[in-house]
């Protein structure tokens, strides 16, 4: 082959080679992903009324954001059989613009939040706990607990009460569900739900998913919060107490021995002291 043929030859290899290279890239460029929006900052929220004749009721909720894309969420309540439900806004804005949207006819909005747009993918986002009625023979005591999140997979923990023992305890729900649907548990009988919150499913591998409570030592016939717990869906802690003197005003704090979730970990402050605050510490 001659040296013309030869150089003819490698110019079009090259020519070849840069078209290659050339057409990944423009492909690359015409498939890949968007980048994600940012997520909403800046946000304020509020109620309106809504009028039904002569009747009102606060069942309007707006957000508004400095910064995002977003839509609106709303937290609503049936006053009648006291059952709450999370009600989504249509279109996404763009901050500053505001969003709004309306619950079920008669109901109130009791929550107000931004929703961001896109969600997010693979990630426990946008929690929404509350708690209900359960009717026990005409007595009504608020003893159900939800949670509805934006994004993931979850369950929904309630920290439940005795009331006539001042006892404090952790219910788990059962199957885990994925967002946005809600899932539901109930405490003990009788018994009240303090707070109500999700934990992501699988539960992650450090600390996460804690409840803190404070219950009743008996003393002489009185009863006072002079003992504190914590309980933790995943991970190893300890529970620390701030407590205080009464009659000197003295405070200090206390620790449990540590223990490894779902273990409840307990301890309690010096004879006639109470608890004033209830930590749960990683270790």
């Amino acid at each position: 082959m001659s040296l013309l043929k030869r150089r003819g030859t490698m110019i079009k290899s090259r020519l070849g080679f840069i078209s290659t290279i050339a057409a990944l890239f423009a492909a690359q460029h015409l498939f890949a992903v968007p980048a994600r929006a940012a997520a909403p900052t800046g946000c304020s929220t509020s109620t309106q009324w809504v009028q039904e004749g002569s009747n009102y009721y606060y069942g309007r909720g707006n957000v508004q954001c400095t910064g995002g894309r977003y839509t609106i969420k709303l937290l609503c309540r049936n006053q009648q059989t006291g059952v709450g439900y999370v009600v989504y806004g249509g279109a996404a804005v763009n901050a500053p613009a505001t969003a709004s949207t309306t619950c079920n006819t008669g109901n109130t909005a009791e929550g107000v939040f931004a929703v961001e747009d896109p969600r997010p993918v693979g990630v426990l986002t946008g929690c929404t706990p509350w708690a209900e009625w359960i009717n026990s023979g005409g007595n009504y005591y608020y003893g159900l607990g939800r949670v509805q999140c934006d994004t993931g997979r979850y369950k929904v923990y309630i920290q439940c009460r005795n009331v006539q023992t001042g006892q404090g305890y952790i219910v788990t729900g059962g199957a885990a569900v994925n967002a946005p649907n809600t899932t539901t548990t109930s405490c003990n009988t009788g018994n009240r739900a303090e707070s109500v919150f999700a934990v992501a499913d699988p539960r992650p591998s450090g600390m996460s998913g804690c409840a803190t409570w404070r219950e009743w030592v008996h003393q002489s016939g009185s009863s006072y919060f002079g003992r504190g717990s914590a309980q933790c869906a995943s991970g190893r802690y300890l529970v620390r107490l701030s407590c205080r003197n009464l009659q000197t005003g003295a405070t200090y704090t206390t620790n449990s021995t540590a223990v490894y979730a779902p273990t409840t970990a307990t301890t309690t402050c010096y004879f006639g002291n109470v608890v004033d605050a209830v930590q749960a510490i990683a270790q």
